[in-house]
C-alpha cells in the first residue's frame, strides 16, 4: 500500500465530516451553542412559546450570562421550531414504561 493511500483516506473522511457538518441547520447549531452551557436541550425543546415570549427568554438568558452570538438566528429558529402553535411533546419513557426524570 502506498503512503499516499492512508492520507487520501483521511482527507476523504475529513471532507465528508465537513460536508455533513455544513448540512446541520444553523438554527439548531445556535440552539446547541447558546443553550447547553447551562441546561439540557430537553428544557428548551419542551417549551412552546410565541416569538415575543422566546425573545424575552433569550434576553433573560443573556442577562444571566448566556453567550448568544446571533440573537436573531436563535430567535427565528426557536420561534419556528418551538412555536406556541405546535403541540408539546409527550415525555420520554424509560424501557420499563416509567417516565424519565428530567435534570432541570
Amino acid at each position: 500500500m502506498s503512503p499516499a493511500r492512508p492520507v487520501l483516506a483521511l482527507l476523504s473522511l475529513a471532507a465528508v465530516a465537513l460536508a455533513a457538518d455544513s448540512l446541520v441547520d444553523p438554527g439548531r447549531k445556535a440552539e446547541q451553542q447558546s443553550c447547553v452551557q447551562c441546561h439540557s436541550l430537553r428544557l428548551v425543546d419542551s417549551q412552546r412559546l410565541s416569538a415575543a415570549a422566546w425573545g424575552r427568554e433569550i434576553d433573560k438568558m443573556i442577562g444571566w450570562g448566556a453567550v448568544v452570538p446571533d440573537r436573531q438566528l436563535l430567535l427565528d429558529y426557536l420561534s419556528q421550531e418551538y412555536s406556541d402553535s405546535k403541540p408539546v411533546p409527550k415525555p420520554e419513557r424509560s424501557g420499563d414504561g416509567a417516565a424519565q426524570k428530567s435534570n432541570h
